[in-house]
């Protein structure tokens, strides 16, 4: 570690690669050892022989650290913040977006470029300018040596003393200044913790400057007050350029003994200068402090600094009146130490954070209150003078004071004010835009060279960049400190202010003159980033509730497509430079997030989500590719696949296509990892297990074996299947075909090797959803499904928990509801196994109730159950159902138990074996059910409020209980569905199946205007359609539903007319629109209903010859097609050719001949 950090001049935890690697703003203060409260951490004792060289000075250091069982290295690169805006390895429902990992705490500088890649060149360059520093150290320790052991005798002496002094500071502040013009890096982010090398020789070199003064006063020279003051100084000068713990109380103790020797002394006492300068010193001090150094912070310390110097001048000295400059000095000094505070807190993973608020309200005091009345009365009596101003210097320091404190402010709840980020921002503003004029005059001070302006500028803007990064991001951190924003009104509140503050920035800009666009920069990538993440949180799962759902419809613009659109005009801004990954990760986060929000996903299909994620992918990948995108993070790139992985996951009915789009990136993710030698998009557990859950989702014949070849895949990539990974083999065995599974024995199987395992090793364990997943593929076999088998898996669990009370073994309620379903789906006589399976259900809760296992069945079962007599048939089904209903109601009162009560999928499924049943009063019955349940509901039980799926189970009741009022009813149940969806009711969004069920209830009813009322029904489906309601799609089956009700209308020769109408409105729909594509049915029935229609044979051989054409254009030419015509026109049926054309049956899967 020291060998890499003398080659490189970084930490010696961060090896070159990670240097590449590793984003700024995740390098912080805090170190493992600073954990431990190590006191000496950092922490370098003086030197026994001043005049050493350097080499034997460092190794003296080093030899010093491996002796000891405490780490001894500057402060460390550390990630306290965690996990990034993915995470990986969190399999839980809800998405983390730790903005920690990427809004720097307290705003630190997040320049994310290519700095980091030193390459060989700049190593090289490094490493020279390490032997360059090393031989120089060592010269100057020399030449110290020998005037340490040559007395003081006369000036000259003096003299040589002074000027070595000199030379040691011109030494130590090289170090900073010629780092700083190696690297990017470390001229952004000064404040990171310094390496071995860099606190080494700064320490050693201020330590010689000390002892040089120490000779010169201790050996009874005779000096003049002037040179004694200038020795002083020249002592306390080297400290602010040391990279060290006790950097700041070194340069306070030689003030100290200043202030002693020369305090009453008008003319040679301390001024304010040489408190600043002490303040520059403990601003070092705060990346390498250790919490036990006695005396406090270096905060407290300049704080302390502070309020010395306004009480002495309070009490008349107006020598030492704080000015601009001291203020902003201390309010830095304190901004570094509260980082250093929140990095420490955040390791530790403590909530305290009364510390960090107290020390921040005395920094936003002393910036508010003191700082900002001592600027104004600077101004004014600068503007009163003739041609008098501010210095640029003392410029930048109050704007950098507004930095520091809205970096503070945004990162620390000191007060309840919520708009305080705001009004700092708009006092920096107001300071910009009145001062301008002034602070561009300042350039031209005599004083400065152009090269120090040139800098000076540099920094004030980079003040002003952050400030508002810090304004914009402010509500996000805060949040963060609490776990998240409140609700979504909060988050999405947030999104809008910081929007402002956003174009507030770019308004500056754009209306700022050449001069003074240093003072109203462009938006840069972190505040690009910054505002896209406040975009992308607003769509987090944890914010998605029916009242979210329904503000969140109303939006003009969705919050993902928001963040979508910013990430495209950053691209516009930053045209050919490259443009950090990270940005694109956030995005494609938040497009994951989708399926979390019916207000969203519902707009449109699964498919749109996924397109757009996959496209927003594969262009940041080839963007990666063209050099225009670069990862500073190479954890980057799994989690952005990861991400859409996780979308694939979510959707169970996604199918074969879900899980082909998913192998098709793993396929990309492979290459990508394979070109780059293993440094990008590398797989990890949790990419496995998503891409496992999407092909057990599938159910497609191929899924078991493209599942096993994933778990083979995870070898190859050093990952060990855990857990979830076997699960998800064996639910993809379990779930093959769906409705039947082809042979459960293969999942048994997989969960055998898992429990051969866990008896040799432990390494891992057959879980209870192992357990639940293989009986859930022996209940979905037709040809193998066993009760005994269910029983046998059931109790060999139930053994397996009694043995070793590991709660990963507890049987569960998802367990119960497999085995019940599994038993209730068995062969059986006269529906045995149905009963049976109530019974196991009976001792269930009977072995609840009694204590002999902890949890009983929940609704999961009980709905098992309904299901399963929605499929039997059985004579009695309603009754059994109403009692299951009636006992999980009973149930869930008695025990206080809401997982068992019935839900919304319960009653649906009870209104749903009513649609089946023959009983005369199903209808009343279900509509008694449908009427309790919407009582729930008004009660607040929001778990059984009606859906779409509900209704349309409800119109299914009417559409086959040959009532006379069928028709009436159903559509009167979808109109409701309609204005519920219109008032935002997002549950209710109509959709194919319950308009094409209402459209039937319509054409199975006598009414003899049925027709009319069929088209009408179909003409609102089509405006839901082309309104933006993808769910309510026309198809073929909903026209020919159209055409039966047409067919088979009753009355006189108006009502046929009106439905001859309706069916020729039908012909000329399929002209005109492009996403009916009829069938032979379709032909067929629009034949037949043409027979029943029109009497005139004449007219009627018109319509059938066009019908007729049609079918054959469009290839849909089949046998009843031809049955029909032969029944409708038999002339035009003997004019056909004997052998039909094979291109008037091409779109039929089977053709024939006559």
């Amino acid at each position: 570690a020291a060998a890499a950090d003398v080659q490189c001049g970084i930490p010696p935890l961060v090896r070159h690669r990670d240097v590449v690697d590793v984003p700024s703003h995740r390098l912080i203060h805090a170190t493992s050892s600073l954990l431990n409260n190590d006191p000496s951490h950092s922490t370098l004792s003086k030197p026994n022989d001043a005049g050493a060289g350097f080499g034997a000075f460092i190794n003296r250091q080093n030899n010093r650290g491996r002796n000891s069982n405490n780490n001894k290295q500057p402060a460390n690169s550390a990630n306290f913040q965690g996990a990034s805006i993915m995470n990986p390895h969190d399999d839980s429902e809800e998405d983390p977006l730790d903005y920690d990992d990427i809004i720097p705490a307290l705003g630190a500088k997040s320049n994310l470029t290519n700095d980091y890649d030193f390459g060989a060149h700049h190593e090289s360059e490094l490493q020279e300018w390490h032997r360059h520093k090393e031989e120089e150290f060592n010269q100057l320790s020399s030449v110290t040596e020998k005037a340490l052991d040559h007395p003081v005798e006369n000036g000259s002496d003096t003299d040589s003393i002074l000027s070595l002094m000199q030379q040691w500071n011109t030494f130590v502040s090289s170090i900073t200044s010629e780092i700083h013009s190696l690297s990017d890096f470390r001229r952004q982010n000064q404040q990171y913790p310094p390496s071995i090398f860099m606190t080494t020789i700064t320490y050693g070199g201020a330590e010689k400057v000390e002892s040089l003064l120490a000779h010169l006063l201790g050996r009874g020279a005779s000096l003049t007050p002037k040179t004694e003051v200038n020795a002083y100084k020249l002592a306390m000068d080297v400290w602010p350029h040391v990279f060290h713990s006790q950097s700041g109380d070194r340069c306070e103790s030689v003030l100290e003994q200043y202030g002693e020797r020369y305090g009453g002394d008008m003319n040679y006492m301390p001024t304010v200068d040489s408190y600043k300068t002490v303040l520059k010193a403990h601003l070092k001090s705060c990346s390498s402090y250790a919490p036990s150094n006695e005396g406090g912070s270096p905060g407290e310390k300049a704080l302390g600094v502070l309020t010395l110097l306004n009480n002495v001048y309070k009490a008349g000295d107006m020598f030492l009146k704080p000015d601009v400059e001291l203020y902003s000095h201390t309010i830095a000094v304190v901004r570094n130490t509260l980082l250093d505070w929140q990095s420490r807190r955040r390791f530790q993973h403590d909530g305290n954070r009364s510390l960090e608020e107290e020390l921040g309200m005395r920094l936003l005091d002393s910036l508010r209150e003191q700082m900002a009345s001592s600027l104004e009365e600077v101004i004014n009596s600068k503007k009163k003078d003739e041609g008098g101003r501010l210095s640029l210097q003392q410029w930048h320091c109050a704007i950098r004071a507004y930095a520091d404190g809205l970096a503070t402010a945004a990162s620390i709840p000191i007060y309840n004010d919520e708009k305080l980020t705001d009004s700092l921002l708009t006092k920096l503003e107001h300071l910009l835009a009145t001062n301008s004029a002034d602070i561009f005059l300042s350039i031209d001070d005599e004083e400065l060279k152009d090269t120090d302006a040139k800098k000076i500028m540099d920094e004030i803007q980079r003040n002003v960049e952050e400030s508002y990064t810090s304004a914009l991001s402010s509500g996000l951190i805060l949040s963060k400190e609490v776990g998240s924003f409140a609700d979504f009104d909060c988050a999405l509140t947030n999104a809008i202010s910081s929007e402002e503050i956003f174009q507030r920035m770019k308004h500056h800009s754009q209306e700022s003159s050449p001069d003074t666009n240093f003072l109203f920069p462009l938006p840069t990538p972190e505040t690009y980033r910054a505002l896209v993440q406040c975009w992308c949180e607003c769509v987090r799962k944890r914010y998605s509730t029916p009242e979210s759902n329904n503000v969140m419809a109303k939006l003009d613009k969705l919050p993902h497509l928001k963040a979508h659109s910013l990430l495209k005009q950053f691209e516009v801004q930053q045209a050919a430079r490259p443009i950090d990954g990270s940005i694109y990760a956030d995005v494609i986060w938040a497009w994951g997030q989708v399926l979390n929000w019916p207000a969203v996903y519902r707009r449109n299909d699964y498919f749109f989500a996924a397109d757009a994620i996959d496209h927003l992918l594969k262009r940041t990948m080839s963007h990666y590719e063209h050099g225009s995108v670069f990862f500073s993070d190479n954890v980057t790139v799994t989690k952005m696949y990861n991400s859409v992985f996780r979308l694939h996951s979510k959707i169970f009915k996604g199918g074969e296509d879900a899980m082909m789009r998913s192998l098709k990136l793993f396929n990309q993710m492979e290459h990508l990892n394979e070109q780059s030698e293993g440094a990008i998009a590398q797989p990890d557990t949790f990419t496995f297990s998503l891409i496992l859950k999407t092909i057990s989702n599938s159910g497609v014949e191929s899924s078991a074996s493209k599942a096993e070849t994933i778990v083979r895949k995870m070898e190859h990539f050093g990952v060990k299947p855990r857990e979830r990974h076997y699960l998800g083999l064996i639910r993809a065995y379990s779930r093959v075909g769906q409705k039947d599974v082809s042979d459960p024995r293969k999942a048994e199987s997989i969960l055998q090797h898992v429990k051969e395992k866990y008896n040799e090793n432990k390494s891992v364990k057959p879980t209870t959803a192992m357990y639940s997943a293989c009986v859930s593929a022996y209940g979905g076999s037709k040809n193998h499904n066993s009760v005994s088998k269910v029983i046998e898996l059931f109790g060999e669990l139930m053994e397996l928990y009694k043995e070793t009370n590991d709660e990963e073994f507890r049987p569960d309620s998802m367990l119960y509801g497999a085995v019940v379903g599994a038993i209730s789906k068995a062969k059986s006589k006269n529906n045995a196994s149905l009963r049976q399976a109530i019974q196991f259900l009976d001792r269930m809760e009977k072995s609840h109730d009694t204590g002999e296992i902890e949890e009983g069945p929940n609704r999961y079962a009980y709905t098992n159950l309904l299901h399963a007599i929605s499929q039997s048939r059985v004579g009695d089904g309603e009754l059994l159902a109403e009692d299951l209903m009636e006992r999980m109601d009973n149930r869930s009162r008695e025990l206080n138990d809401e997982s068992i009560r019935p839900d919304t999928h319960a009653y649906t499924t009870l209104i749903q074996i009513f649609s089946h049943s023959r009983q005369p009063d199903a209808v009343e019955r279900a509509q008694r059910w449908f009427q309790k349940m919407e009582k729930r509901h008004e009660d607040g039980d929001s778990g059984s409020k009606p859906n779409k799926v509900t209704c349309t189970a409800l119109i299914n009741c009417w559409r086959r209980s040959d009532r006379e009022e069928a028709g009436e009813e159903a559509e009167s149940i979808l109109s409701t569905m309609e204005t519920k969806y219109k008032d935002g009711d997002l549950d209710m969004k109509p959709d194919a199946f319950v308009y094409a069920s209402a459209i039937d209830a319509w054409a199975r009813s006598k009414s003899h205007d049925k027709a009319d009322r069929a088209w009408n029904i179909y003409q609102r489906m089509k405006t839901q359609y082309l309104n933006g309601n993808m769910e309510s799609k026309p198809n073929n089956i909903i026209m020919t539903s159209i055409i039966k009700a047409c067919g088979y209308t009753r009355g006189g020769r108006e009502d046929k007319q009106r439905a001859l109408k309706v069916l020729l409105e039908c012909m000329a729909e399929l002209k005109s629109t492009e996403y009916i594509n009829p069938s032979p049915l379709f032909y067929r029935s629009s034949l037949n209903a043409l027979k029943a229609l029109v009497v005139d044979d004449a007219r009627r051989r018109s319509i059938s010859a066009t019908i007729f054409e049609t079918c054959c254009r469009n290839g849909q030419l089949d046998k009843t097609v031809l049955v029909a015509l032969e029944n409708v026109q038999p002339e035009l049926y003997e004019k056909l050719p004997r052998e039909i054309p094979s291109k008037w049956e091409r779109n039929v899967s089977i053709g024939y001949s006559v």
